[in-house]
This record gives C-alpha cells, sequence and structure tokens, in this order.
C-alpha cells in the first residue's frame, strides 16, 4: 500500500528547509539580545484549557480544534495556539523567568490556505509581570528586529487599542444595534459573528461588511481614559523609536484574551486574506483567569510558513545552504580522500563527497547539485604533488595547492 500524506499537512524538504533554519537562527538571535528564554511547551493539553482562555464562542474552538478522549476519558486537544500553554507553564513554575520564547508547531481544522496549513509552525513570545507602556514598544521593536534581521522589506506595523473587557462589552453593544438595522449586507459569516463575537466584524475581508463599518465611531472613542492615556504614550514612544505604525480602527484580534494595546506586521506578497505575518498584543486578565495570581503580560507570534513565502516573494537569496567543498577524487584514491573529508569537518569545514566510484564529470555534477562553493581535486597528479587543485564553483577559476594549506585557504 502505498501512503500519501493527510490534507493540510507538508514535508519540508532540504530546498526549503534551510530556509527554515536561516528564520530560526536569526529569530533566536534577537530573543538572546532580549534576553529571552526558550520554553518548550506540550503539543498536547486539556481541551478546556483553550476553551477558557481563547474563548468558546471563537472560531478556533467552535470548529477548528483537533480534540479526542483519551484512554481514561479527558478530553485533550492539540494546540491551537501557544499562549494558553505558556500561561499555563508560567502559573505551574517559580515565576522567576518572565520572558519567554517558543517555537512549534499547532494545529487547527481549517481549510488549507497560502501559509497556512492545518499544521503550522509558530515562533512566538510571551511577557509577563509589567503593565507599562514601555514593555509594549519594547514588543513592538523586537518583533521589528526580528523582520529586519530576516531582511524582510514588504511589511507594515498596525497598531489599536480595543480596551478592556467591560470597553469592549459596552463597544460589542453598540456594534450590535447598529449592524442589527443593516443584518442582511453582511457576509454570512459575519452574521453568525453578530451575536457571538460582533468585534470580529470589524476585521472581515469581505468589501460589503468593510464599507458597512466604515463609517461606524471606532472603539477608541469608547475606552476607558486611563487605557486610552496609555495608548498615547505607546504612540509617542514608537514614534520616538523611529518606528513607522498606522493606526488601523478596525484591528482586532481573533482570540477572546486580548485587552488593550493590539498590533499587527502585514504584508502586500500574500494577497489580502493571509497578509498578517506577525500579530500580537495584551492579554492582562488570562492569568488569573487561568488561575493564577492577577498578572499582566503581552505576546506576538509569526507564522514561519507565511514568513518563508514573504521572503521566496521578495527573491531573497541565501548562500545559507552552500556546501563548503566537495571532494572529487580518482576511485584509486578513495581511502585518501575520505581521511581528509573528517579533517575538513573536524576543522569546522562543511565538507561532502560521494561514495559511489563514479567519474569526474559524474562529481562535479553533485557538486553542482549541492551548491558547493568549491570542488577539491584528487587525481593522481595531485596525490604525487601533494599538491590540490581547488576550482571555484561560482567563477570557474582554479588554483592549486599544498595539502597542509588546504584548511587555511578554503576558510579565508
Amino acid at each position: 500500500m502505498k501512503y500519501e500524506k493527510l490534507r493540510g499537512v507538508k514535508d519540508i524538504l532540504p530546498e526549503e528547509s534551510f530556509l527554515w533554519e536561516f528564520i530560526i537562527k536569526k529569530t533566536i538571535e534577537i530573543f538572546k539580545r532580549y534576553n529571552y528564554s526558550l520554553i518548550i511547551i506540550p503539543t498536547i493539553e486539556e481541551e478546556s484549557l483553550f476553551v477558557r482562555s481563547i474563548g468558546d464562542v471563537t472560531d478556533i474552538v467552535l470548529k477548528e480544534m483537533y480534540n479526542f478522549l483519551d484512554k481514561k476519558g479527558r478530553k485533550i486537544a492539540l494546540r491551537p495556539e501557544g499562549t494558553a500553554s505558556v500561561v499555563r507553564a508560567f502559573i505551574e513554575s517559580s515565576g522567576d523567568v518572565k520572558d519567554f520564547f517558543y517555537i512549534g508547531q499547532m494545529f487547527r481544522y481549517d481549510k488549507p490556505q497560502r501559509g497556512r496549513d492545518r499544521e503550522f509552525y509558530q515562533i512566538g513570545i510571551e511577557s509577563f509581570g509589567v503593565n507599562s507602556e514601555y514593555k509594549d514598544a519594547e514588543v513592538v521593536k523586537l518583533a521589528k528586529d526580528i523582520l529586519d534581521n530576516l531582511n524582510i522589506k514588504s511589511y507594515e506595523i498596525h497598531i489599536n487599542c480595543i480596551g478592556t473587557k467591560e470597553d469592549q462589552k459596552n463597544y460589542s453593544n453598540k456594534l450590535k444595534d447598529y449592524l442589527n438595522n443593516n443584518k442582511e449586507k453582511l457576509c454570512e459569516d459575519c452574521k453568525k459573528k453578530l451575536e457571538r463575537s460582533p468585534l470580529r466584524i470589524l476585521d472581515c475581508k469581505i468589501e460589503t461588511c468593510k464599507n458597512l463599518i466604515k463609517n461606524i465611531e471606532p472603539i477608541t472613542l469608547s475606552i476607558s481614559k486611563d487605557v486610552y492615556e496609555k495608548y498615547e504614550k505607546i504612540k509617542i514612544i514608537l514614534s520616538e523609536l523611529n518606528i513607522k505604525f498606522k493606526e488601523n480602527i478596525n484591528l482586532v484580534r481573533g482570540l477572546d484574551y486580548y485587552t488593550g494595546f493590539v498590533f499587527e506586521f502585514t504584508t502586500d506578497k500574500l494577497g489580502p486574506q493571509q497578509n498578517t505575518i506577525l500579530a500580537g498584543g495584551r492579554y492582562d486578565n488570562l492569568v488569573e483567569e487561568l488561575g493564577g495570581k492577577k498578572t499582566p503580560a503581552i505576546g506576538f507570534a509569526m507564522g514561519i510558513e507565511r514568513i518563508c513565502e514573504v521572503l521566496k516573494a521578495e527573491n531573497f537569496r541565501l548562500d545559507y545552504d552552500k556546501t563548503d567543498v566537495f571532494i572529487v577524487y580518482d576511485n584509486n584514491f578513495k581511502k585518501e580522500s575520505f581521511l581528509l573529508l573528517n579533517n575538513l569537518r573536524d576543522s569546522g569545514i562543511k565538507a561532502v563527497m560521494s561514495f559511489e566510484d563514479s567519474s569526474f564529470k559524474s562529481q562535479m555534477r553533485q557538486a553542482n547539485k549541492v551548491n558547493a562553493k568549491f570542488a577539491l581535486i584528487i587525481g593522481e597528479e595531485e596525490m604525487k604533488d601533494q599538491k590540490f587543485s581547488l576550482k571555484n564553483m561560482r567563477d570557474g577559476t582554479q588554483m592549486r595547492i599544498k595539502k597542509e594549506d588546504i584548511i587555511k585557504i578554503i576558510k579565508a
């Protein structure tokens, strides 16, 4: 029987996985600069953790979670996002570490789309214990530094403030009153949201819905005074950091735990339906709601697949996957070539050779296939003189070097 992968999952093969390595490496560089610590969270949790945190009327909980009963009859779910698990771990821990980053796969039973399969990978951060406009600005700056470190050019930063839970409740009532009079103009999805989560209608991408809500009073005019004043301070700090941003009065997050300051990094490279590549905000009530002490918190998540798509769309070129040296050898000198191969590797050089006793021509084709920078040629003449030929695979130039100088010259 021939097996095929399930819909909504994919294999990340070497022609793309090197890009994932690059993204993870460059992202961790920034996390370390900001003194964030790695947390590794479970793939499975009690289903109720996500229901309580994300919200029992969200699309994720209503129709997208992978959930099942385990052998003891407990309701278990594959994690659909990372924040709830990190909050649960923070509550269970000593609380000494308060700034975390995580990397891992999430699962949502949704229609696969560009940059988001049913199994998808996120990199995220969660920061606990500080309720300050400076922390909010720092988190946006951290996110910006990541995208800049990845050399991504096509992004915009959108920000908004959605107030306290009470502010959101009052504004939702205003939305209902306004939209109930125009319910027939809403798309089918927004008609369902009108009763259970009217705030999310603000973020609808359907033109009829966008036209309907464009003249409605923004939520920032309905939020508490202290929350609004803090939001104004965040904008000032971001401007002083020379961070360009746009206020998006329709920006809301798709999960119930968000309060106050929220933000998104968007791109024009993936189409209007999948334009968000990084998003987050403040969730000051969640730790307490999940059984911990009242603790302010803020975080964000970034989709690795979508970052890959953006890099490809921007025609990003990367030497990250290049092999340093491919050894091309005469079959009579296989042992000598193998010993040299391991000397090169022990010196920190990325070196490869074939073990198939193929022709020089075939080995050179393999050198091109693995994207080698150099081909080190070991033939009868080279062994006799103990001077090996080093060919630059980029420009075709070739030089003879002594055996004892090989490592020094390749590293140089």
